[in-house]
């Protein structure tokens, strides 16, 4: 596990990226389901989703030996975070007044 992590391509930053997104939102829509909580009332919630794949990134930036990661880790991120205020704006979570 530790050399798949340790290498500088594509995939280890599309796993480590999208996995710490996906495990989050698992976790947190666990905890509404669990808690029987409307999922579409707490959308904004969702938004913890990026604070571990901040955590990966500066992980992999501090490194400086790892550039392929934390480039495509800056663009899971940018994507990701513009897909999810969409979101937001489509299902009028929150409005630009």
């Amino acid at each position: 596990m530790k050399r798949f992590f340790g290498q500088d391509t594509l995939w280890v930053a599309l796993v480590a990226g999208l996995g710490s997104e996906l495990i989050v939102a698992l976790l947190l829509w666990l905890g509404l389901l669990l808690a029987g909580e409307p999922i579409g009332t707490h959308l904004r919630w969702f938004g913890v989703v990026f604070v571990p794949l901040i955590f990966v990134l500066q992980h992999y930036a501090k490194t400086r030996q790892h550039l392929t990661v934390t480039r495509t880790l800056i663009i899971i991120f940018f994507l990701t975070f513009v897909a999810f205020m969409a979101l937001l704006f489509l299902t009028h979570s929150i409005s630009m007044k």
